[in-house]
């Protein structure tokens, strides 16, 4: 149907009135304009206006890909108000338009009891189908922002403070204690200026754009798009299975994902241009070429399994490992980064003895030896400590096809006690970076470039590469270090022998530096007490955690945690 301009006219004076009452009274919310939109009775979802005028895209604060932070100009819009729900999908699939979305685990569709929540498990086709249905399109990646923040620079919908429970369905306790999506509507305090809700959380949100590393310095400044021909979509707005909402939930965090993918955690909302869409795409062409699942595909994981198979994107297990050690000589590297958060500073020269450390982390089947010799306990193994099955099933003891995996689920003190048994010992933070970035300053074990999946195992299309757990210890050779070590990005974190002080660098020693005490002296509310943390795992999607630089306080005696692990080093005998 057409709607009608005087309709329209209520729409956007309405959200106005709502920005300007929920913002500085001091910074201009653009006026109302009229707009004619196309849309069929059968989406009732409520949408909501965005004026055409300036905004922000990107930070120069954030992830290496939300570079340069850029004023732009973006045409005006209506947005769907709402995440789209189970029940206004259903009417798509029952009008004969949309296939229905992957079931199983966490999956919405099928449930009687998730009908006003957001509908999930559905590929980046999924909402280009939906979208074209219901009369609109997917937003652009500029267009998202800025129904953020409008012309703000604050991080956040609601502006500066941290995401928690109180304004997002985040993963503090995986989806605030829910352990899956919540209702839409459920936290209207962490609505943006423009009334637009869960931006942030529930379900991540598929964008039109295609995703490129190098950021946005060769799109224009009015109605930047990405629209080249690419797999990998970006997805914005963190969700409920996410567990770092501060880096997570920014408004100008990407998310790559390949676009024939079906995720618990990944949802969308669409907006409608009018008939003058300034945005050049056609829903038909693309949707032509669009895979499409079996129908013996139901399940959200099977799913996955067999858009990676047609990719020709599995990956067989290499040759199995042994370890070896690997001498890093005496001498001085650069400790810390000015571009990392605060505790990676000062940047400092250090020097440091010359020592050995292990080439890969410490397999299953050798802590297992520990473990027969008596000098271990065994590891967890999976169980009722998880909330969910699918969470134990990630520790790797006890799986007899990762027996060449990382072992993980240890605390520091299992971690210890191995290395202590193989007469070796745990590695300082300036043994760890060393061996990880050589001596000429590298952002990462090889180098400059964003972490990708031909060089670690991280969160990329999926935990682990889209394998959903670890990989056999040297499965990444082209992420070695200059000294031939590997896995020191991804896979799993590992243990570091210091204890860690949020101010340590600030009052380290130059030569040999370790931190050897629990408490600092000057200690403030907030900061961690146990153990430090280095490398980033296959559940860690952001760059900055796989920085060879960054550093991560956990406690000591943890929770068995399937993304930590541990290798070990050794003095070097004269």
């Amino acid at each position: 149907m057409r709607i009608n301009p005087r309709m329209f006219q209520f729409l956007t004076g309405f959200s106005v009135l709502f920005a300007c009452s929920r913002n500085d009274p001091t910074v201009p919310i653009p006026p109302a304009e009229y707009v004619e939109l196309h849309a069929p009775s059968a989406d009732r979802t409520p949408i909501r206006h965005i004026p055409g005028s300036a905004s922000v895209l990107g930070s120069d604060t954030g992830e290496e890909d939300e570079r340069p932070e850029r004023r732009i100009e973006v045409s005006g819009f209506f947005v769907h108000e709402i995440e789209v729900t189970v029940d206004a999908f259903r009417r798509c699939v029952d009008d004969g338009r949309c296939q229905e979305p992957a079931v199983g685990g966490e999956c919405n569709w099928g449930r009687d009891d998730r009908g006003d929540h957001p509908v999930n498990c559905v590929s980046w086709y999924d909402a280009v189908r939906f979208c074209d249905w219901a009369g609109g399109r997917l937003p652009t990646e500029a267009e998202w922002e800025k129904m953020g923040r409008a012309d703000l620079v604050q991080p956040y919908p609601w502006g500066y403070e941290t995401a928690d429970c109180s304004r997002a369905i985040v993963g503090n306790g995986l989806g605030c204690g829910e352990l899956s999506t919540w209702p839409v509507r459920s936290r209207t305090t962490g609505a943006s200026v423009y009334g637009i809700e869960d931006l942030v959380g529930n379900v991540a949100e598929w964008t039109l754009d295609t995703y490129d590393p190098t950021g946005y310095g060769d799109l224009g400044d009015r109605d930047p798009v990405r629209l080249s021909n690419g797999d990998t979509k970006v997805l914005r707005g963190n969700s409920w299975y996410y567990s770092d909402p501060k880096l997570d939930s920014r408004l100008s965090n990407r998310y790559p994902f390949p676009a024939n993918r079906y995720y618990p955690y990944i949802g969308f909302r669409c907006v409608f241009p009018g008939a003058d869409d300034v945005i050049p795409f056609a829903a038909d062409a693309v949707l032509s070429n669009a895979p499409v699942p079996g129908p013996a595909s139901r399940n959200w994981s099977d799913r996955n399994l067999r858009a990676r198979i047609s990719e020709g994107t599995i990956d067989a297990d290499g040759p199995v490992r042994e370890q070896s050690m690997v001498r890093v000589p005496a001498g001085e590297f650069t400790m810390g980064s000015e571009e990392g958060q605060y505790h990676e500073r000062p940047v400092r020269t250090v020097y440091v003895d010359a020592f050995e450390i292990d080439m890969y982390e410490v397999s299953v089947a050798a802590f297992a030896e520990c473990v027969e010799a008596g000098g271990c306990d065994e590891p967890y193994g999976g169980g009722p400590i998880f909330p969910k099955e699918w969470e134990g099933q990630n520790c790797n003891w006890g799986a007899p096809s990762r027996m060449n995996h990382p072992v993980n689920c240890v605390n520091w003190y299992e971690a210890n006690a191995y290395c202590r048994w193989a007469g070796k010992r745990l590695p300082t933070e300036a043994e760890w970076e060393k061996a990880a970035r050589g001596t000429d300053g590298r952002a990462y074990p090889w180098g400059s470039d964003q972490p990708d999946c031909e060089r670690a195992v991280i969160d990329r299309g999926g935990d682990g590469c889209g394998r959903e757990t670890t990989w056999p210890i040297g499965s990444m050779p082209a992420g070695a270090s200059p000294y031939g070590v590997e896995d020191m990005s991804g896979n799993v974190w590992e243990w570091i022998d210091d204890w860690y002080a949020y101010d340590y660098y600030s009052r380290a020693p130059d030569v040999n530096p370790k931190n050897a005490e629990k408490y600092s002296d000057n200690i403030q509310e907030g900061w961690v007490i146990g153990k430090v943390l280095r490398g980033g795992s296959w559940a860690d999607q952001a760059t900055s955690l796989h920085r060879a630089s960054h550093r991560l306080g956990y406690s000591e005696t943890t929770f068995p945690d399937y993304t930590i692990g541990f290798r070990c080093a050794r003095d070097v005998t004269p």
